[in-house]
This record gives structure tokens, sequence and C-alpha cells, in this order.
């Protein structure tokens, strides 16, 4: 409930709301721990700088009480110990204010005049009316949590919580879904505003199900009564597929008298309430709804072990499996999900953000897997600390075709590698219709030669072009750099990385991954705001032509989709368009005809045309087409189409990270917005 600036509480709040929508006045938070805190000077720090202390630690508010004396750093500091800082309990907006003003008004001397004035204004009360949602009924849960601190956020009041749990699973979900729904009411009755139309748009519904680590379970070896504990306590949160409570009478009687299996069941408690309270910030700072899925996600594992399996499969005939396995991968996400949350997805719209380990992106929405129908972009659950950072703020990087125009890439392939030329030849093909794009292609053929690429690149995308190898048995996946083995995670330190990453190599993120140790987490470790990663392996000649298609998409598409559409655009969809038309050419390959030929041109160009247009009805006209073509009924069409899909390379490709955050904009969109402003004032 407090406000992102000084400035915030002396606006409208229906103002204030709509900026939020838009993606401005966002919080800037940090976790931290105490041992990082007591590092950091006060030149280090901002002007205004507010400390939060939990409970259970009162160590933790005494030494950040000395870290303030020792530095003389007037941090406002809000703790649980009475003596120790703000009291919670004794906070009040008008203390916040008074620090602020206080700290602001001792440093003016490097203020701007605009902030001067700015802070002269702010000298009111911060109080909001307030609205008091008299007819919703607070169902105290971490399932509805983050819905209710975007409540919080736009100024509602909420009435008193009521401690939530039930023996029902749907009544879980009805919680979850009339808290968002909530969400999604505030939203419409906003409306439109013609600042979405300058700044990054935020996401329509946030996906979020916390994962369990599977690597944990090798790492217990004790043995005996306390060791048993242990992975008993383990298995009864792994076992887990709902959200009610399953504790039988044996189940209850082991956690309320096992130490050990009290502990695990607190450890996982403080898990879980801090994960939801992250993607609760996340949601109140944007005003996006959550949808707290179930575990029953995380237990489509084996089913996507084994379409992985088949995947990677020399033999053709094992591969034929691929459509069946696909669609049991797709039943088994359904059933997790269930119709009641795949009813809300529908009823949303915008780009969706996944906070989960699942490969939600192959959830059927009318048949077509949601990363093809909704943009979508994801942030792994696992590790929690890779989570965490791509939850924070981060102030939306703006950016003009031209400082997209710089290109690094990177092959690692070995000198007789029959992939070795195939993305360069894929490029070159159509590379004089580029004038504008700098490409620099490196080949590297150790660690050290690609250290020094990155590190003298300036630019903001890199393009990796070489070997991966899973962690489906290994703990860390790796990428291939020579005869060298590459832990990605090991450049910690040592390179610059772009924002953007493509990742043209194989099971970079693989959906059967061991661990949470891939190649595409290690990008995301190393600062990348993005990474377009792969669930499974790739063919080299199918992710070249991709890659090709991305870098004529940057340098015709982009330019000019500002202008056509009058709205800022991101980069995620820059690349959910192309996965789009990438996904209709390996359905019109399988089904009618290969490139160069008229039927190809005539049903790719419609398709193109219809996805570029944003026609949320691509998809299905382009299966009436291919009826006509293949001289058969659309049901019989469709069941073609899905097989194709099953089998496709473009699939395999997810957006990892925040590619929401980079936007493309124009100044043509803010002289239009101040021309109709100006126009509707005349």
């Amino acid at each position: 409930m407090m406000p992102a600036d000084i400035e915030e509480r002396t606006r409208n709040p229906a103002d204030i709301a709509v900026q939020r929508i838009a993606g401005g006045r966002q919080l800037v938070w940090y976790p931290l721990d105490i041992s990082a805190l007591e590092t950091l000077s006060e030149d280090q720090l901002p002007i205004c700088c507010v400390v939060f202390s939990g409970a259970g630690d009162e160590q933790v508010a005494e030494r950040i009480e000395a870290w303030r004396a020792k530095t003389g750093f007037s941090a406002f500091h809000i703790s649980q110990y009475k003596g120790l800082g703000i009291f919670a309990e004794d906070f009040r907006l008008e203390l916040l204010r008074d620090y602020c003003l206080r700290k602001l008004r001792g440093a003016a001397r490097n203020l701007s005049r605009e902030q001067t004035q700015i802070v002269a204004r702010a000298d009111v009360s911060w109080e909001w009316p307030q609205t008091i949602l008299e007819d919703y009924e607070v169902k105290g849960h971490n399932v509805t949590i983050p819905n209710h601190m975007a409540m919080a956020r736009v100024g509602y009041t909420l009435k008193p919580s009521v401690p939530f749990a039930s023996a029902v699973e749907k009544d879980y979900t009805d919680a979850i879904l009339e808290s968002a729904s909530a969400i999604l009411k505030f939203r419409r009755a906003v409306g439109f505003h013609d600042v979405f139309a300058l700044s990054a748009a935020t996401s329509g519904a946030i996906l979020f199900e916390p994962a369990f680590f599977r690597g944990l379970y090798d790492r217990v070896h004790a043995s005996g009564p306390a060791g048993r504990a242990v992975r008993r306590a383990l298995r009864y949160f792994q076992k887990q597929r709902g959200l009610s409570p399953t504790h039988g009478k044996d189940d209850r009687e082991f956690f309320e008298t096992s130490k050990e299996a009290a502990l695990i069941s607190r450890i996982r408690s403080d898990e879980l309430r801090t994960q939801t309270f992250a993607v609760g910030l996340l949601a109140a700072q944007t005003t996006t709804p959550v949808v707290r899925l179930t575990p029953a996600v995380n237990h489509v594992y084996a089913a996507l072990s084994e379409y992985a399996r088949n995947v990677r499969a020399e033999s053709p005939t094992a591969r034929r499996k691929a459509p069946r396995l696909f669609a049991e991968v797709q039943r088994q996400l359904t059933a997790a999900v269930g119709q009641d949350r795949i009813g809300f997805i529908r009823s949303t719209s915008g780009p969706l953000k996944i906070v989960s380990d699942a490969p939600l992106e192959w959830l059927p929405i009318d048949d077509l897997p949601l990363s093809f129908r909704r943009d979508c972009s994801r942030i792994p659950v696992t590790p929690g600390n890779v989570m965490m950072g791509q939850l924070l703020f981060l102030e939306p990087m703006f950016v003009t075709h031209s400082e997209l125009r710089q290109v690094l890439v990177v092959s690692s392939f070995a000198p007789d590698d029959p992939l070795r030329n195939m993305l360069s030849n894929s490029i070159g093909l159509i590379r004089d219709a580029w004038p504008n794009l700098e490409l620099v292609h490196v080949r590297v053929s150790s660690v050290e030669e690609l250290e020094a690429a990155l590190n003298a690149f300036e630019g903001a995308i890199l393009i990796f072009d070489g070997h991966g190898s899973s962690n489906d048995k290994k703990p860390v996946g790796k990428l291939e750099i020579g005869d060298q083995s590459l832990d990605v995670w090991s450049l910690r330190g040592k390179v610059k990385c772009p924002p953007i990453v493509i990742l043209s190599a194989c099971d970079t993120h693989g959906i059967d991954a061991s661990s949470h140790a891939t190649v595409a987490n290690g990008f995301i470790a190393l600062g990348a705001r993005t990474v377009l990663a792969t669930f499974l392996p790739v063919d080299g000649r199918r992710s070249a032509i991709l890659i090709a298609r991305l870098m004529h998409r940057l340098a015709e598409f982009a330019p000019v989709a500002v202008k056509a559409y009058q709205r800022a655009i991101t980069w995620t969809e820059i690349v959910s368009g192309m996965l789009r038309m990438s996904l209709a050419t390996e359905i019109i390959i399988e089904l009618a005809g290969e490139p160069g030929t008229d039927i190809y041109d005539e049903l790719q160009g419609k398709a193109n045309t219809e996805i570029n247009g944003l026609d949320p009805s691509w998809f299905d006209k382009l299966i009436e087409r291919l009826a006509v073509v293949r001289e058969l009924d659309v049901s019989a069409t469709r069941q073609l189409v899905l097989a194709a899909i099953a089998k496709s390379d473009t699939i395999r490709y997810s957006q990892l990270g925040n590619p929401e955050t980079i936007v493309l904009s124009d100044e043509i969109l803010i002289e239009n917005a101040m021309r109709v402003r100006a126009e509707n004032a005349g």
C-alpha cells in the first residue's frame, strides 16, 4: 500500500492506477541478506531508502540498527520489534512522508528545479480516500494473497481476512478465480488510455505454480529413523496434486509427532510464502491477476520425459509416436490446470507471464498450444535466487530500431561439423536485404575465445550457434565449445552479457532436465533480460532457418510495426510472431508443399498476413485452407495439423526472463498522443 514515489499520493488514485497498468510507478524492491546490506555505504543507496526486517530473528533488526549507526545513513527501518527502528504496528504514511521530505530537502543542492518543485508539492497528506470492498469476502490463503496485494495497491481497503481451508478442491479454484476476477474487473473498468500505447503492456495474467526441486532427493543420505522421516516428509509434499489438504490420520500423526517432519513442513511453508509474496509484488506493481495453479502441473514430468526420449530417438519408427505422446502431455496439462482456470485465461487479453517450471506453453487452448494462442514468457521457479531476481523491478528498456541493429553471432562448431555453415549460409541467402543490420560473426574454438567475443561486443543481441548437451541425466546443461564443454554458470563475473540471448542449440532448457542448472537459466544468471531457449533437441537446418527468419523480422517487420500498430511493441511480440509464422511453415510443409511451390507461397503468405495483422483466427483459417488443399473435411484436417504440431521444431522454443521489458518505440507515438490530447482539449 506504500507509494512508489513521493509524488504518487498527490495525484488522483484513478490516474495512478492507469499509470501502473501501463507499467509505470513500479515498486522498487530488493531482497538482501543482512551481511550484504552491511557492505553497502551511503553513496551506494538512494536518498530515500526503506528497509524492512521480518519477524523470527531479532538479531537481524539489531544488525540493521548497528549498520545505520556505523554508516550514519538514515534509512527508514520498519521492524517487527519495538525499540528497533519503526515498530511495524506504529507505522503511518505520514512518518514515511516526513522522512522522505526531510531527506530530499537535505539533498536539495543535488536536485533539479523540477525535482525541487515535486518535493514542494508532496508536502500534503498522503492518505487516499478508502474504497472498501464490502461485497468481497477475503479468504486468507497463499492462493489468494497475490491478488489481495494487487487490490491493496490500487487503493482498495479489504475487509479483515478470514482464514481459508477446505477439503474440497473446487473451493480453492473458486477462491483463486474470485480474487483474480476482482483484478480483471478493475482493469476493465479503467478502460483504454493513450498512455498504454507508449509503454510496455503489462501481462494479462500471471500463471503461477511453485515447484519442488527434484534434485533434492539425491542429497538426502541420512540413515536411521531421522533419515526415513525426512524422506517421508519430502515424499509427502512431492506427491501432492491438489491444493486441498490430503492428510490422512497417519500423516497427521506423523507431522504432529516427528520433529524432522515438522522442520521440513516449516521450511516448505516459509518457501511457499516467500514465493507467494514475491509474485504478489509483481502482481501489485502491474495490477495483474494471478492464477495459482495446482501441484498437479509438476506431475506431468513423467509424460514429458517419455515425449523427450521419443524426440531424441534416432529410430523413425519410434518417433512416429510423437503425436500420441505430445497429446498425452497436453491432456495431463489440461487436467492439471482445469477447465475453470482455462476459461479464465480465455477471458483475459494481453501477454501471459508463466511463473512455473512446467511447460505451460503447451497447454492447448482450442487445440493450439498456449504460446501460439497468446504471447508468453516464463520465469522458472527453480533456482529460487534466479526467480527472485526476475521478479524484481526492471526499468523498461526503451529502444529504437537502430539500437537493436548490432547482432553478435557466435559459432562454436568444429571445422568438420556438417552444421558449421548452416546458419551463416541461411543468413547469407537474404543478407543483402538487411543493409540496416550489423551482424558480427565470430567463430570460437575455446571458452576463452567466447569470453573475449562477449566482452568486445557492445550490442544488444547475442545468437549462440552450436551444440548443447542436455542435463536430463547429468546435473548441469552445457554448451560445446570446440573440444570443451562449457558450464555457462561458470562465466559469472567474467563476461558482459547482452540483454537478448538467442540459443540456436539443442536442449538449452530441457523439459526433462534433472536440475535447474540449464544453459538458459545460466544466461539469465549472467544478466540477460531474456533468453530464447530450447526445450528439446532441434534440427540444425530448421533452427538456422528460424534464426534467419528472426533476423529478417527484426530488419523488416520491427521498423514498420510501431507505425502500423500505432503503439510500442515488445521483444515478446517480435519473437512470438516469428514463432507463429515458423509453426505455420512447418504445418504447410508437412501437409501441402515445400517452399517455392505455388501452394506453399499462397498459404504461407496468407498466414503471415493474418499473424502480423494480429488476427486471432489465423490458425483456424489455415486449417480451413488446408482442408481444401487436402480435399478433406475440417475435422480430419485438424487432426493432421495437430500431429504436425507435435513433430514440429517450433514448439520446442520458449522465451525466458522478461522480454516484455524490452520496448521498441518511436517518437511519432508521443507526437500522436500529444496531438490527440490537444484536439480533445480544444
